[in-house]
C-alpha cells in the first residue's frame, strides 16, 4: 500500500504562473511536477557521511577500527589524548570513539576537555579493563556509550 501525505506550499504568484506554463508544456499536473522535482533532488543529493574520530594508543586498534568503519563513515584517528583534542579543535566530528587508557592524558580527562570544547559530539568510551565504577564515571562525564574490548564491528556500529 502506497501511503501518501498531503503537503501545502505557498509560492509567489509570478512563480505560480511560470509553473502552470511549464506543467502545461510538459502535460502534467502541478502536483506531479513538484513530486518529480523533489524526488529528483532527494535521489541525486549526495548523502553526507558521518564523521568519526578514533582515539587509541595502540596502532593495531586504530587501524582495525578505521578499516571497519571507513566504508560508512569518514574516519580520522589520533594516538594520544592531546592529539585528539587538537584535531577536535580544528574539525567537527559526529562521534568520538575514545579509549580510556591512553599515553599522556587519560580518556576520561580527554572526555572532560572535549565536553568543554564541543559538547555536541557523541562519545563512545572503550576499554579492555571494564568496571562498574569506570562506566559510571564515564557516563557522568558525558559519555554516550561504553563498550568493552574486544567487540565486533556490528556492536560498535550499533552504538554509532
Amino acid at each position: 500500500m502506497n501511503k501518501q501525505k498531503d503537503i501545502h506550499i505557498r509560492i509567489p504568484k509570478e512563480l505560480s504562473t511560470k509553473l502552470k506554463v511549464k506543467c502545461a508544456y510538459e502535460s502534467m499536473s502541478m502536483q506531479d511536477y513538484m513530486i518529480r522535482l523533489v524526488t529528483d533532488d532527494i535521489e541525486n543529493r549526495p548523502s553526507k557521511k558521518r564523521s568519526v574520530l578514533v582515539v587509541d594508543d595502540e596502532k593495531i586498534v586504530r587501524d582495525s577500527l578505521k578499516d571497519w568503519l571507513q566504508e560508512g563513515y569518514n574516519v580520522a584517528t589520533a594516538e594520544t589524548g592531546e592529539e585528539a583534542i587538537e584535531v577536535i579543535k580544528n574539525r567537527d566530528f559526529d562521534v568520538l570513539i575514545l579509549d580510556v587508557r591512553l599515553t599522556g592524558k587519560s580518556g576520561l580527562q580527554v572526555l572532560n576537555e572535549i565536553r568543554e570544547i564541543k559538547p555536541q559530539i557523541k562519545v563512545i568510551i572503550m576499554t579492555a579493563y571494564p568496571s562498574v565504577e569506570l562506566a559510571v564515571e564515564a557516563m557522568k562525564a558525558g559519555a554516550t556509550d561504553y563498550i568493552v574490548k574486544p567487540f565486533s564491528p556490528e556492536q560498535l556500529k550499533g552504538l554509532i
